[in-house]
């Protein structure tokens, strides 16, 4: 335990050369500061990116068609490739297991009204699976269901922009279920409304049954997409399904093995592989920026220290003349070191932390949201500080116990 005695030494000794102390703190202060903004930044990055993107879960595949660019089996070149109701059908068939699965048909610039409001919207034709395919955050209501797309029903599951452009201002979306809505001209009852928290681009969409909107909207059996849940498979499991998926289909659509554009099987795992890899990388370049950041303050603070010791030379031959052991000594040193990052980091934590808080509603954004340094960064950057002071005072402190007490008590 320290005592009233040894805090006053800590505090004489850290301010008789204030100039000194407090450019030393700076440069702790300014590393912990970095530290902290950069992490902000980087959960930020990370977080808008997640929103921007967490309309789709990250364990599925996404099944399109495009247009074939090559010539194969008799087939002309520049072809447009479609899917149909029999094609879904045949792909379902064909796996092994399907915990998930939603077919898509897409109306994008859909007008859609309530009472003397209206706006364009994106309108989606799809299966119940979609809810937990597209991870659908209900706010209040349902979501499509399978007695819907059995019977052709007239549901709708608005977003909670919809809700804020169309219905009268204060409308809650428990108020707002079971209220009629026009779809491109057809009267929808609404069963839902849903709300994906940072992506104003779903918020503006409109669910309705798949059937319902094949049947209303496309007068066709073509489907957009087809979404394929893949549970809790492996990375690998869920390539080598996309692989053999990819090469069935291009067979059975009659595309060329190589032709790329064709059809397109997406892989979301691999997907958020990618973007967890970029995120780890982001995260080990902050954390290398602060830790050289840090390892400046601290050879600051070693150096600070070992002038302390020079000037202290005689000061700690009489202790030691007088009795004082080699760990008191040792102990007072890096109490003071210590003491000296301890101060300086928290300052550099709180203004990084302030700056952040103070940023934050302004700099909202599809790809960049919500910057913070959560409690175990903030603790973790505490103890990165502590270990600092520690290894910065042990050069010094072991050349205060080096000294002779004959030789420090001559020193002028």
């Amino acid at each position: 335990m320290v005592d009233r005695d040894t805090w006053l030494e800590i505090f004489h000794t850290v301010l008789s050369n204030p100039l000194r102390t407090g450019l030393t703190g700076l440069s702790i202060a300014l590393g912990i500061f970095i530290l902290v903004v950069m992490q902000g930044l980087g959960a930020g990055l990370e977080s808008g990116v997640k929103q921007t993107f967490g309309d789709d879960a990250v364990n599925f595949i996404r099944v399109e068609t495009g247009n074939a660019q090559l010539a194969y089996r008799g087939r002309k070149p520049n072809r447009s490739i479609e899917l149909h109701n029999d094609e879904v059908q045949a792909i379902q068939n064909e796996l092994d297991s399907v915990p998930s699965f939603s077919r898509f048909v897409f109306r994008w610039g859909s007008t859609v009204r309530h009472g003397n409001e209206q706006g364009s919207y994106g309108l989606r034709g799809v299966d119940p699976d979609q809810c937990q395919i597209g991870q659908v955050h209900l706010t209040s209501g349902r979501f499509v269901n399978n007695r819907d797309v059995d019977q052709n029903r007239k549901s709708a599951v608005i977003g909670g922009q919809i809700l804020e452009d169309l219905f009268p201002k204060g409308t809650t979306p428990d108020q707002a279920v079971g209220a009629f809505v026009s779809v491109r001209g057809i009267q929808f009852v609404d069963v839902g409304v849903f709300n994906q928290t940072g992506s104003r681009w779903e918020n503006r969409s409109v669910y309705i049954p798949f059937s319902t909107a094949q049947k209303l909207f496309s007068n066709s059996d073509v489907v957009s997409r087809v979404s394929i849940g893949t549970g809790d498979a492996t990375i690998r499991e869920t390539r080598a399904r996309t692989t053999s998926l990819t090469t069935w289909l291009k067979n059975l659509l009659v595309v060329h093995p190589d032709d790329a554009e064709g059809v397109w099987v997406m892989n979301r795992n691999e997907e958020a592989e990618i973007y967890e890899q970029i995120f780890d990388g982001i995260r080990l370049f902050v954390w290398f920026v602060g830790m050289m950041t840090l390892l400046a303050g601290a050879m600051g603070v070693a150096n600070i220290m070992a002038i302390v010791v020079r000037e202290r030379t005689k000061e700690i031959g009489v202790r030691k003349a007088l009795g004082a052991t080699s760990g008191s000594i040792v102990a007072q040193i890096v109490q003071e070191a210590v003491f000296l990052m301890m101060i300086s980091g928290c300052i550099g934590l709180l203004a990084g932390t302030w700056l952040l808080q103070g940023i934050a509603p302004f700099v909202e954004h599809d790809f960049f949201s919500n910057p913070r340094v959560d409690f175990r960064s903030a603790l973790l950057a505490l103890g990165v500080l502590i270990f600092v002071g520690v290894i910065s005072a042990i050069g010094p402190a072991l050349r205060a116990v080096s000294i002779r007490p004959v030789e420090a008590l001559r020193d002028e």
